[in-house]
């Protein structure tokens, strides 16, 4: 099912919709400042292990948080002063952060290391569902598991996974790039993977 929504000022009747279907276990794919993303709720594990089937994901890989801003992020990562102080210059943005989870998550959520993906992104729609449900959203972007083709407008997302999903927000294409992708829970930060948004502060030598 397509939905509509305004991507600047959505509807909160629409919201409320949305929530509706997250707290029964479903899955939803919505528009975020890069590219399409396939969500659910942390707290519902029958939805965590339907959006990871839908995508064929490698369950023992670390999964990616949506937060509503920095403050929400370090209620469940550990951010020590100098990744604060870096997140501050980039959230909310194309970037995805990989910091140590706290106590706060399920004990399913994460990697052997309990290390998670943070992303804050610029983008209404995730932002009023984050608000709503008052906990950050399980996300991976939409990519075709057969394909590897990547997911920006939203009858793309319905022709591939609308079987498995509750709802698809329409709030029109997005830019289908990927985010950036930086490790900040080792000594060193590393860039994982370059998309979006500026990566040459964490460059050696930077």
């Amino acid at each position: 099912m397509i939905l509509q929504m305004d991507g600047q000022h959505p509807s909160p009747y629409r919201i409320e919709r949305v929530v509706t279907f997250l707290e029964d276990d479903g899955v939803i794919a919505l528009p975020t400042d890069c590219t399409y993303s396939l969500a659910c709720l942390p707290s519902r594990k029958t939805a965590v292990d339907k959006l990871i089937a839908l995508r064929r994901l490698d369950a023992n890989k670390p999964l990616a948080l949506m937060f509503r801003d920095l403050k929400h992020v370090a209620e469940y990562a550990q951010v020590d002063d100098n990744a604060f102080r870096l997140l501050r210059r980039l959230v909310p943005g194309p970037y995805v952060f990989i910091l140590e989870a706290n106590r706060k998550l399920p004990r399913f959520i994460g990697d052997k290391r309990k290390r998670i993906g943070c992303r804050v992104p610029d983008h209404g729609v995730p932002q009023a569902i984050i608000e709503a449900v008052d906990m950050p959203l399980i996300v991976t972007s939409a990519i075709d598991p057969d394909t590897e083709e990547q997911m920006i407008d939203p009858w793309s997302v319905e022709a591939v996974f609308g079987h498995g999903l509750s709802a698809v927000l329409d709030c029109g294409d997005v830019p289908g790039a990927f985010s950036s992708v930086i490790d900040l829970s080792g000594e060193t930060y590393e860039v994982l993977r370059e998309g979006m948004g500026d990566v040459s502060m964490f460059r050696a030598g930077s």
